[in-house]
């Protein structure tokens, strides 16, 4: 396994600078047209949400594969131009972010069809062009800096306008979500209301950490049960990085409640009987190595979490396209810094 000391070794190297740099094609396609409505067919078949349909998991993601491709390709890019300081890049990830909100993407219709996995596609991209934007928004000319700030807005409103008839007792790692995708458009135009926003959603995913560390809602997935509450961290630990923009520290709001769920993943991994029991299902599914590498941010904002320091490293790039891109890069190149 690589600690997270190791990457950031290899990255004041330039190894794994190059690494990510190499990794995406030097070439930028014309940027694909922005849809307006999503429609996306939900995959679980059991009341539990812990079994996969693979026929309606395939037609799924057929479904959502234009928006899947967008995140992918802002993600990358902007990586690229963090990696090389590479301005094609930078202009390669604003025209497609600025097509997109010329196309006014993502504001038509949510099309369900046996869940809301519309929604939960454009939760995704949103935090994905969002995160992509704060990269390269420094780059962009007045213009597009006005429609992609206006257009990333408009989303934000819309992903929360979905929470508004929502039973609070129904919001779990979905709402999340939803901050992350709020607080990048907050702290990239600079909007205290949706910056309000996301700390309000922040703070309501601390109020649902008990304290055993455990999320009722999550708890309530069986055999998946470890691998969402992984999931639920990975956005409040994104949303805690990002206010770091503002010059404030998330990670340490409600006594560092934060750190209950994130110690709770740490003892889950090292010991997934411990969450076998607490379900009452096993075995537990393991989170994937590339869906931990927001653990390389927590370590090194919070330090003195010995557990979760004690905990081997990914030997993942670090790259998730939901957050953005890769994770270790915007650390070094502190996209999230306080005046950044």
């Amino acid at each position: 396994m690589m600690h997270s000391a190791r990457l950031f070794a290899l990255l004041a190297s330039g190894t794994l600078t190059v690494a990510c740099a190499n990794a995406v094609a030097s070439d930028c396609p014309p940027p694909a047209p922005g849809l307006q409505d999503i429609k996306a067919t939900g995959y679980y078949s059991d009341a539990a949400k812990s079994v996969r349909d693979p026929r309606k998991y395939q037609e799924s993601h057929a479904q959502t594969r234009p928006f899947e491709d967008f995140a992918t390709q802002v993600a990358k890019s902007s990586d690229r131009f963090l990696a090389k300081d590479d301005p094609a890049a930078a202009t390669c990830t604003i025209a497609w972010l600025d097509r997109w909100a010329q196309d006014k993407a993502m504001l038509g219709t949510m099309i369900r069809i046996n869940n809301d996995q519309a929604e939960y596609t454009r939760t995704w991209t949103n935090a994905s062009a969002a995160i992509a934007w704060n990269k390269v928004r420094s780059q962009a000319d007045t213009a597009q800096r006005a429609r992609v700030d206006a257009w990333l807005k408009a989303v934000s409103v819309a992903t929360l306008e979905y929470w508004r008839n929502k039973p609070t007792a129904k919001r779990n790692n979905h709402y999340y979500w939803t901050g992350v995708g709020v607080m990048a458009t907050a702290v990239a135009a600079s909007d205290a209301d949706l910056l309000r926003e996301a700390r309000h959603i922040y703070e309501a995913g601390l109020a649902d950490i008990r304290n055993d560390g455990t999320l009722k809602l999550e708890m309530e997935r069986e055999v998946r049960a470890l691998h969402y509450h992984n999931f639920a961290a990975m956005p409040l630990v994104m949303i805690a990085e990002m206010a770091r923009k503002t010059g404030q520290n998330w990670f340490a709001l409600r006594d560092s409640r934060l750190s209950l769920l994130v110690d709770r993943v740490a003892t889950g991994l090292q010991d997934p009987t411990w969450f076998d029991k607490a379900a009452g299902a096993s075995p537990q599914i393991i989170p994937a190595e590339r869906d931990r590498a927001w653990m390389l941010i927590y370590r090194t904002r919070v330090p003195e979490d010995s557990l979760m320091a004690s905990l081997p490293g990914t030997d993942s790039n670090g790259y998730i396209r939901d957050l953005g891109g890769t994770l270790p890069l915007m650390l070094a190149k502190g996209t999230f810094d306080a005046g950044h």
